[in-house]
């Protein structure tokens, strides 16, 4: 090998093989403190693209998860809500069929099956007062439950589809003159919540949730068309008498007002009516709330898969994203060694061409 001085290969190749070494060690060392294996494209670019997807799919699992668990909450609120309105039903029947004995005063001139309402005596009056009361707070529950000022039981999230009551009109003269007329469909108007509960846009991944309203002239519409046989002459002749939501009426058992319903109890004949028609809503109602609480359970069914694919995801992710903490310390304990060799080397080379001086002597 020739002796130069102008180019020293061995300086050369030592001081590439340590810059190379740096170039190692710089890379350990960011994964080690990062803790990630890719930090930058250039480390492993088809490896960054799937892992980027991947991160996109866990946000939307983890964020579809906090959804059904809003949805649950939203369920039991509207739960809670319906689980007074059932006691205060509860209570109507219990009032009426209090109202339907016999054993109540009743207003002088009149008897049990003839008072009329708004004239009764004092005792059912104070069973009707408390059934006035309960029916309002009924509404007032209807107008103002709401949550996240999302109104519950107002209309607004009731589909319901409701079939028209036929009610065939009775001679005018023979029900004293009153007017009766046929409720026609009350078919829900409102708009289903909908609850993002998956990680697309397809419908699969949305859950619609329906909410009938709780308003008493969506309740007690039935008692809206109600059939009540009475006596109609003094020869005992009986016919059916149709009562609508504008009939104020002793047996009726119904009557509307600005307030919304008030149910008539105020004679024995309504108060029986009462309570039979009472008991259907109160069936109605276990309906809905019975629909609510498996929904409540499907939602938690989904939360439980949401998170079991997030957590698989994010498994996943890992392996391609993240550093191997042991394998990385070791590559870097082996680049830092080289590096530390690399620079013995070089200043080794750096002295070869001192040996051409002894040469010059």
């Amino acid at each position: 090998m020739s002796m130069v001085v102008r180019t020293n290969t061995m300086a050369i190749n030592a001081n590439n093989a340590l810059n190379k070494n740096n170039s190692t060690v710089a890379g350990n060392l960011e994964k080690l403190s990062t803790g990630f294996k890719i930090n930058r494209a250039a480390d492993d670019a088809s490896g960054l693209a799937i892992s980027e997807k991947m991160k996109a799919q866990i946000k939307a699992l983890d964020t579809a998860s906090k959804n059904a668990q809003d949805g649950a909450s939203l369920i039991k609120t509207a739960e809670g809500y319906m689980g007074e309105v059932h006691d205060m039903l509860n209570r109507i029947v219990e009032l009426a069929e209090k109202s339907a004995n016999g054993t109540y005063e009743v207003k002088d001139g009149e008897t049990a099956a003839t008072e009329d309402f708004g004239s009764t005596g004092v005792d059912r009056q104070a069973l009707q007062d408390e059934v006035n009361q309960l029916t309002a707070e009924i509404d007032r529950i209807a107008e103002t439950a709401n949550f996240n000022e999302l109104k519950l039981f107002n209309g607004d999230m009731d589909t319901t589809q409701r079939a028209a009551i036929a009610v065939n009109n009775t001679d005018a003269a023979k029900l004293g003159g009153i007017t009766y007329k046929a409720v026609g469909a009350a078919n829900g108007t409102g708009s289903e919540l909908t609850l993002q509960i998956g990680e697309t846009s397809s419908a699969s991944d949305k859950l619609g949730l329906s909410l009938n309203s709780l308003k008493t002239e969506v309740l007690f519409r039935d008692m809206s068309a109600m059939q009540v046989t009475t006596k109609l002459n003094a020869d005992g002749d009986a016919a059916a008498k149709q009562v609508s939501l504008t009939a104020d009426n002793h047996t009726s058992g119904i009557s509307k007002n600005s307030a919304g319903i008030t149910l008539n109890i105020s004679n024995q004949q309504a108060a029986s009516v009462v309570a039979e028609k009472v008991r259907d809503v109160i069936n109605d109602v276990s309906a809905q709330r019975a629909n609510l609480g498996a929904l409540e359970n499907r939602l938690d069914y989904t939360m439980n898969n949401l998170n079991t694919a997030s957590e698989n995801i994010t498994d996943a992710n890992s392996r391609i994203r993240d550093t191997d903490m042991a394998k990385t310390m070791m590559q870097y304990t082996q680049g830092n060694t080289l590096t530390q060799a690399a620079q013995a080397m070089l200043a080794q080379a750096n002295q070869a061409p001192s040996s051409v001086l002894q040469l010059l002597q």
